[in-house]
């Protein structure tokens, strides 16, 4: 059964339906945000790309920029959607070591680099 609410984001006011999340969720490659992850069926997505789309789809004039992650968040858990930290789902992986560990240099020459 679809869920349907009503949402006031940024001065624009307009339905979504757990249905619209879902069909966007057809018709699109599965894609992750850098610390939030929303699950759709099987497939996992940004919580922002999710809405985003949505939003895009009924022609309201919001650009990703427009809203926080925290705002998407909120929105797909009304409409029952779950969304977790990343950390939680995959554990400790190499990602999370990024930019203090460095595979056979060495990363502070290295990150001094960036910046010459």
């Amino acid at each position: 059964m679809s869920k349907k609410i009503r949402i006031h984001l940024r001065g624009y006011s307009f339905e979504i339906s757990s249905r619209d999340i879902e069909k966007i969720a057809e018709s699109i490659p599965s894609s992750r945000g850098r610390k939030y992850i929303t699950f759709v069926g099987k497939k996992a997505f940004s919580p922002k790309d999710l809405v985003i789309r949505v939003i895009e789809e009924k022609n309201i004039p919001l650009t990703k920029m427009s809203f926080t992650t925290i705002d998407a968040v909120r929105i797909l858990a009304r409409l029952g959607f779950k969304t977790e930290d990343i950390s939680r789902v995959r554990g400790k992986g190499l990602l999370s070591y990024a930019g203090v560990l460095s595979l056979g240099g060495d990363s502070v020459k290295e990150s001094e680099a960036w910046y010459d």
